[in-house]
């Protein structure tokens, strides 16, 4: 890790222990466990998935503002929007965002099912079971679209992936398994393609 790196991992954990010492984000309360089970976890995605230029990107169920931070702030190229039903979880990431100098992220108040924007890429980290997740968001994506879906590895979803998909029309493009640390739990991030 560069100076800058740390740095930067500095900050961002800085930032939010102070945030969430206001509005309780996160269980998670030391610098440690925020870089690993948060940040950490947010950017694995990057290492499997590249973001275009031109692509948009919405977060739902972002009040946790992971991945949407991490995410906007590794590829500043891209724009990002999280979406959150909690008025003061919105107004909060965009706290963060302004002093972490976080400029391709705005936050949106509003439930997933009265918002009316088509995206190019929808993430969700641990929000609902994924049909409930489709049922509630699969709107927001637009045709060829990604939905992005950071979940704990369960056999239960498992076996609906391909029932949601067949009912959706999407493609399993990648399953990714991964644990942040030897004796963390098994974790995977599911790559759905709007068809």
């Amino acid at each position: 890790m560069t100076q800058v790196e740390k740095k930067e991992r500095e900050r961002f954990v800085e930032v939010f222990l102070a945030k969430n010492k206001e509005l309780n984000l996160s269980a998670i309360r030391d610098a440690d466990g925020v870089f690993v089970k948060h940040v950490k976890d947010a950017l694995e995605l990057n290492k499997i998935r590249t973001f275009e230029s031109w692509q948009e990107v919405i977060d739902v169920g972002t009040g946790g503002w992971i991945p949407l931070l991490p995410l906007a702030m590794s590829n500043p190229e891209v724009h990002f929007v999280g979406l959150d039903s909690v008025k003061k979880k919105t107004i909060a990431i965009m706290d963060m965002a302004e002093n972490l100098w976080i400029k391709n992220v705005e936050v949106v108040w509003s439930r997933a099912e009265q918002h009316k924007v088509k995206y190019d890429v929808l993430t969700a980290r641990a929000m609902a079971y994924i049909d409930n997740l489709m049922t509630r968001c699969y709107q927001l994506v637009k045709k060829w679209g990604y939905f992005i879906l950071y979940k704990m590895r369960s056999e239960e979803e498992e076996m609906a992936i391909d029932a949601v998909c067949n009912r959706y029309k999407l493609a399993l493009e990648k399953q990714h398994m991964y644990k942040l640390s030897d004796d963390d739990i098994q974790r995977v991030i599911y790559i759905l393609k709007k068809l």
